[in-house]
């Protein structure tokens, strides 16, 4: 279609009534026209760090057979539904999850040779019969409820694995092997470095198994409160993390799927006050809701949002972390 003989453009507003989209096709002919008939079509689509995706959901009827008139303006008004229940438009570091609105406008077959179309589309309608061009926009849904809500539950907090203790381990293994190497005079192998990598994994494991046991057992409980939510924070008696501090962050999450192997990206888009923690005994802590309301719990496709607890203290002169995640949503 040449925007020289049949100029259109498409919106859909804003304002939301019972899942009821309302919007315009406006359209301006430079040619006498017959429209057979006009068909929309709502598309949800997601870019960005992974596969890209676009999945049909709703197709409707926005007009029956038009005549339009030469350098007339017309404005077509329609309307579609949208379940709730879809997510909702985001725009993030690593992905972005639109809506669209796409027009498709069949022109009678009389009136074809008045638009300038392209060898490629003329054979598309010679083999389908579709005498069809599109017209599409973008638009935005979103939740308007103004709370969000925590799913009350009891977690466990489990100790993260520290990267920086197995480079030290690593570290070490491999100074202890060059130095066996140049005092023992034994010849280098390449089989040397995958039991290297073995040796060096066992041992993080272990480490790693014996420090959680020595840190102790750290329990969470939720509930919401008016603008916020207030976390329960029960330790076990040998629970031995000094200095720990507490806070809640929202994480964006996105696995690449695309390559050979697969890549995740993780960005914080949200973290809370850090807020201290008894030293012995159980602690009460409230955290506020954020102000942005478009950062619920969310997953779809290899894209999700998650919300996730973290305590941080000192254990051995080491900096530890502990984290559960938990469920947030809008009521």
């Amino acid at each position: 279609m040449s925007n020289s003989i049949l100029n259109a453009s498409i919106n859909v507003f804003g304002t939301i009534t019972s899942n009821v989209y309302d919007g315009v096709l406006n359209i301006h002919p430079k040619e006498d026209l017959i429209i057979d008939h006009i068909d929309g079509i709502v598309y949800l689509e997601a870019r960005g760090r992974m596969s890209s995706v676009k999945k049909q959901l709703v197709t409707f009827k926005i007009d029956d057979r038009i005549v339009l008139t030469k350098d007339e303006a017309y404005e077509i008004p329609f309307s579609f539904n949208l379940d709730e229940d879809y997510i909702e438009s985001y725009t993030g570091k690593n992905v972005s999850i639109s809506y669209s609105c796409e027009a498709k406008i069949h022109v009678n077959e009389e009136d074809l040779e008045k638009l300038d179309r392209g060898v490629l589309t003329r054979m598309k309608s010679f083999f389908t019969s579709d005498y069809s061009t599109k017209i599409s926009g973008y638009f935005n849904k979103f939740n308007n409820e103004e709370q969000y809500k925590i799913g009350e539950s009891h977690s466990d907090l489990k100790l993260a694995f520290n990267f920086s203790s197995a480079l030290i381990i690593a570290l070490i293994i491999a100074a202890l092997y060059i130095f066996f190497l140049i005092g023992l005079n034994f010849n280098f192998h390449g089989f040397h470095i995958f039991l290297l990598v073995i040796a060096t994994a066992i041992i993080s494991y272990v480490q790693f198994k014996i420090k959680k046991s020595r840190i102790g057992d750290i329990s969470l409980k939720t509930s919401n409160r008016e603008n916020g939510f207030i976390c329960y924070v029960k330790p076990a008696r040998n629970f031995s993390l000094n200095k720990a501090k507490i806070h809640y962050r929202i994480v964006e999450k996105v696995v690449d799927n695309r390559g050979t192997s697969s890549t995740t990206y993780t960005e914080a888009i949200f973290k809370s006050p850090i807020k201290p923690l008894k030293s012995r005994g159980s602690s009460e802590v409230e955290f506020q809701f954020p102000e942005n309301k478009r950062l619920a719990s969310m997953e779809f496709e290899d894209a999700s949002i998650y919300w996730e607890i973290v305590i941080n203290g000192t254990h051995n002169g080491v900096t530890e972390k502990l984290t559960c995640t938990i469920e947030a949503y809008k009521v």
